[in-house]
């Protein structure tokens, strides 16, 4: 009699995961398209159609922009002067050696292009100021400790000094306003 209660029950079961297998494997085989779309591979030339179009344009070349000779010699003279400031200000906070060398090499770049800038006459007077510099690039090649600081300073403001007096914009171009 036990069997015959359990019957009817495993039959119900057994028919219960028959119906659930079907409509899974039904739920599989129709699929959802939006989401299989989602999931598929798209091949690069219908992504390369799909996209926007972009049209190329011809480059317009722009004139050099000429900058006067003066115009050329304030530019270099005012970053020479930032530079010389930072160098100055390097050596009072006692900043490293490497700053302090690149401080200076960048000074004396500038001041290299103000020397191509100017007549053959006013180029043998800074001459000797580039010496100057050129010199104290020289003494940073010995050891910090060897090297005087206060040396350095001084010789850096001595050159500088020479510079604002005798090679500022207004020294050599007197007649521009």
């Amino acid at each position: 009699m036990d069997n015959a209660k359990s019957r009817p029950g495993r039959e119900m079961v057994h028919y219960r995961n028959v119906i659930c297998v079907l409509c899974v494997l039904s739920f599989l085989l129709s699929g959802c398209q939006p989401l299989r779309k989602k999931f598929t591979r798209k091949k690069k030339e219908e992504k390369e159609a799909g996209g926007k179009f972009i049209p190329v344009l011809e480059p317009i070349d722009y004139p050099v922009k000429a900058y006067s000779l003066e115009q050329d010699y304030k530019q270099h003279f005012s970053l020479w002067k930032v530079w010389e400031r930072d160098l100055m200000q390097s050596i009072e906070n006692d900043d490293s050696d490497k700053r302090q060398k690149y401080l200076l090499g960048k000074s004396l770049e500038e001041l290299e292009a103000m020397n191509a800038l100017m007549g053959e006459a006013r180029q043998a007077g800074f001459s000797a100021v580039l010496g100057q510099v050129r010199q104290i690039q020289k003494e940073y090649d010995k050891p910090a400790a060897m090297r005087s600081k206060f040396s350095v300073k001084k010789q850096l403001n001595a050159s500088s000094k020479e510079i604002r007096h005798h090679y500022s914009p207004k020294q050599l171009f007197p007649d521009q306003p």
